[in-house]
């Protein structure tokens, strides 16, 4: 009797793309489809009906596919999912995305084959066409920290523009104008709208901003170690920066220790998330407190009432960012 995988083996295609096709819940291209439905007929091959009826089960489990699992801030979004899913008697499946985008679609082909029809899904670079195929075919996914207009009701979202704004508000009203912007490096939204907020106070202020006045590079504490000699080998020529996230500004506040620029008196700096470790920092670090958890309870259950078929449901779900000052931000 055939197998799966010699119907894959034979269209040339892995498993897991056979049993989307036998599914039916994901897009498939139509070239792929029909190699894998003329294999299965040459090898008269029959779906298990059990297996199948597994991937169906309703209701039951909810799956997240987040981002890096080392990163504090996907913690704290995976505890907000996990408080909602305990509450709601519900299995949790979490895989990683890992800000790639295959790998993104990888996660979601394994939470759909798991039988996860509620999904709540961090999709910082698959494309919005892929993403949009994805939901037609997964009425209960609903996407975190992304704002998409065509599912705005399914997405659960920060206002990034605002939140950048404010942080580099925060320099400018402490008398900073030569203010550094160290962002991502990857085309992703929240880098986009982090850096027009960062733009569009500078602008709002009539400081004109230098394209060396920003910096790219990854999104890690490494990243923030880079960016901080990066700004040593230049001489230092700012008095303030604000950074992506913390653990950024923790990797550009171990770098200035060792080379003995202090902060605030030397630079001061602002961070992103707040999370959890950014007030035990020396100095406790000025951040804007990312509410990812009170988001991710949102999407969590977002996505269980759309699965039970409950209407009436929010339309807008997006979230502001609020400051919290703390000792890394000097007046100049």
């Amino acid at each position: 009797m055939a197998t799966m995988k010699d119907v894959a083996r034979h269209a040339g295609v892995s498993a897991a793309t056979v049993c989307r096709v036998i599914n039916n819940n994901v897009y498939v291209k139509p070239v792929t489809r029909e190699r894998v439905e003329t294999a299965m007929r040459e090898f008269n091959y029959q779906r298990n009906v059990t297996a199948h009826a597994m991937a169906k089960r309703s209701g039951k489990t909810l799956g997240l596919l987040t981002g890096n699992l080392d990163d504090p801030f996907f913690s704290r979004m995976a505890r907000g999912i996990e408080d909602t899913t305990r509450k709601a008697r519900v299995q949790l499946v979490v895989c990683s995305g890992g800000h790639r985008a295959e790998q993104e679609k990888a996660g979601l082909d394994l939470l759909i084959n798991q039988g996860c029809e509620a999904i709540v899904a961090h999709l910082p670079r698959m494309n919005e066409e892929d993403i949009l195929r994805y939901a037609a075919h997964t009425p209960a996914l609903v996407v975190i920290n992304r704002y998409l207009p065509v599912i705005a009701n399914r997405c659960v979202w920060l206002d990034n523009v605002s939140a950048a704004q404010a942080a580099t508000n925060q320099l400018i009203q402490h008398g900073h104008r030569k203010i550094a912007c160290i962002t991502a490096d990857i085309p992703i939204d929240d880098r986009t709208h982090r850096v027009e907020g960062y733009r569009k106070a500078m602008d709002i202020a009539g400081i004109p901003v230098a394209d060396d006045w920003i910096i790219s590079v990854p999104f890690n504490e490494h990243g923030g170690e880079l960016a901080a000699e990066k700004l040593l080998q230049a001489g230092l020529n700012f008095t303030a920066l604000v950074t992506f996230n913390d653990v950024m500004a923790a990797g550009i506040m171990r770098t200035f220790h060792y080379h003995q620029v202090r902060v605030p008196d030397d630079i001061s700096l602002v961070g992103f998330d707040d999370i959890a470790w950014a007030k035990y920092l020396h100095p406790t670090l000025t951040t804007m407190h990312n509410p990812i958890e009170k988001m991710a309870r949102r999407a969590a259950t977002l996505a269980l009432q759309l699965n039970a078929g409950i209407v009436g449901l929010p339309q807008h779900n997006g979230y502001c960012a609020e400051l919290i000052p703390r000792a890394s931000v000097k007046p100049l």
